[in-house]
């Protein structure tokens, strides 16, 4: 079989590398880990009456917490359920499910264009991203990172608020065509450790631990930390965020 330069060279670097990045989690695993109840379910909203819908808190409409009812804006949530069902894998393809919205890529980055209008070399810079209520979109250009770049994994995500149309009174710049706002899982949500891994084609590797609340600690004391690693081809790679990141809440 005809192997590239990587081969089985490559594969080997990559399972160390992944063996010696989850080791360590998997034995915190073992000695934090206790028998838990599976997490609660969040609400279906396809399950619900027209009434509780309209009664769904949103945040990013007006940068405090109301009922979907109250908003003053076209708003459209996408729950955790949504993006386990139909397999969604980034922002990027959650927002392609977004009535409007439409995804390009030129296969290094994707891009978001809202109601046909999506201008080349914008870099996203006119759809504002919030992470929790927080900006990220970059500091110099204004890009929102929205592909495989974007700094949370898919499987933290509690659900996604999507705002049409301007909210420069509100954010300032970036905030053209929407706002979205991705509000992440919290501690209690992800009840104790939890171990990813994704195998790709050309050698590529993702891994993901997220340790949340144990049942040993009280709830003041709970907090999230996740750590991501990805290799392409037996090699290490690094996004944005650092990729061996730690994020804590």
């Amino acid at each position: 079989m005809f192997h590239t330069h990587f081969g089985r060279a490559g594969e080997r670097r990559a399972a160390l590398s992944f063996a010696g990045f989850l080791c360590g989690f998997i034995f915190l695993a073992a000695g934090l880990c206790h028998a838990q109840d599976p997490p609660p379910q969040q609400r279906d909203l396809t399950q619900m009456s027209i009434e509780d819908v309209l009664n769904v808190q949103v945040y990013a409409a007006s940068k405090h917490a109301q009922n979907l009812n109250d908003a003053p804006s076209s708003v459209t949530i996408i729950t955790a359920e949504e993006i386990q069902e139909y397999g969604y894998r980034t922002l990027a393809d959650v927002l392609q499910s977004v009535r409007s919205f439409y995804i390009t890529s030129d296969r290094l980055y994707s891009y978001v264009g809202v109601r046909g209008f999506g201008r080349l070399g914008d870099w996203n810079s006119r759809i504002l991203l919030l992470v929790d209520g927080h900006r990220i979109n970059d500091n110099i250009d204004g890009q929102a990172s929205i592909g495989s770049e974007f700094p949370v994994d898919v499987n933290l995500i509690q659900r996604v608020e999507i705002i049409r149309g301007p909210s420069s009174s509100l954010y300032g710049a970036d905030a053209f065509f929407a706002v979205v706002n991705v509000i992440t899982r919290k501690a209690p949500d992800l009840k104790g450790v939890e171990l990813g891994f994704t195998p790709s084609s050309f050698h590529s590797y993702q891994g993901r631990v997220s340790v949340g609340s144990l049942p040993f600690r009280s709830p003041a004391q709970n907090h999230r930390t996740c750590m991501a690693m990805t290799t392409s081809g037996g090699t290490p790679t690094f996004n944005s965020a650092g990729h061996y990141s730690t994020s804590t809440s």
